[in-house]
């Protein structure tokens, strides 16, 4: 009989010395020890081999998990991963232009009700007047740079051709000698010529270009504006007095 109750008795401590709560902390590391409290701020516990010894404090930005004797478990300070809103890069509100158009492409946009920016507006103004289109859409430097740029052309195909009407009149008069004065006024007027209808062309694709991708960019952002966020945090406490007691709970954080 006397071995039978020993037996239970040693059973009993040796289950005993394996019911220790386990806590996990951020960098890997485990401690074993007896959880007195948990609170907003930190965790109260005791090493597991010293019961009898002082309540340590952990400050819980220190902690990953705790592992209880039950095989209960609380887990802290998880840093989900990042959720990319668009298929391309996450956007955040506030953004210019050139730092996300690289992140998107044109072809994929489909037209949505509610969106700011119109592409037809867009080709069809710069196709009159280069970099109007860029305005429009709200792109003002941009515009002023393909308006610029087709100024640009169209003075030097003015002076091409003013050289080379100088030329034609020289050479009719005798001064054959200036028909190299023709030959460049020629040269040069067709050539700012044809860089006036590339100016012209690339800025009626991309006044379409830019309202289709400021479109993308600014459904993610209301996408990312309408977004969620619950934090949901288990504690511990004790209560204070002749018998103490354990008690229980969660407090709960919504992020609109």
């Amino acid at each position: 009989m006397k071995k039978i109750i020993l037996f239970f008795v040693l059973l009993a401590f040796a289950g005993r010395a394996y019911a220790q709560d386990i806590i996990t902390m951020v960098d890997g590391s485990d401690i074993q020890a007896d959880v007195v409290e948990i609170n907003h701020e930190d965790i109260r516990y005791k090493r597991w081999d010293n019961q009898d010894g002082p309540v340590f404090v952990m400050p819980k930005s220190q902690v990953l998990m705790i592992l209880y004797e039950n095989g209960a478990r609380d887990v802290f300070n998880v840093k989900p991963e990042p959720v990319s809103l668009s298929p391309y890069a996450e956007v955040q509100p506030g953004m210019r232009y050139r730092d996300y158009e690289q992140f998107y492409n044109p072809r994929d946009y489909v037209y949505a009700t509610g969106d700011r920016y119109s592409p037809v507006a867009g080709g069809i103004c710069s196709w009159l007047i280069p970099g109007l289109g860029q305005m429009v859409n709200g792109e003002v430097g941009r515009g002023f740079a393909y308006l610029g740029g087709a100024a640009g052309c169209a003075v030097l195909t003015s002076v091409g051709a003013m050289l080379a009407a100088e030329g034609l009149i020289y050479m009719t008069s005798g001064q054959g000698y200036k028909s190299s004065v023709a030959i460049a006024g020629v040269a040069i007027m067709y050539a700012s010529l044809a860089g006036l209808v590339i100016v012209d062309i690339c800025a009626i694709v991309d006044g379409v270009r830019v309202a289709k991708i400021k479109n993308m960019y600014e459904r993610d952002v209301r996408t990312l504006s309408s977004v969620m966020s619950i934090d949901l945090q288990p504690y511990i406490a004790t209560t204070a007095g002749v018998d103490p007691t354990n008690v229980y709970g969660a407090s709960l954080r919504i992020t609109f």
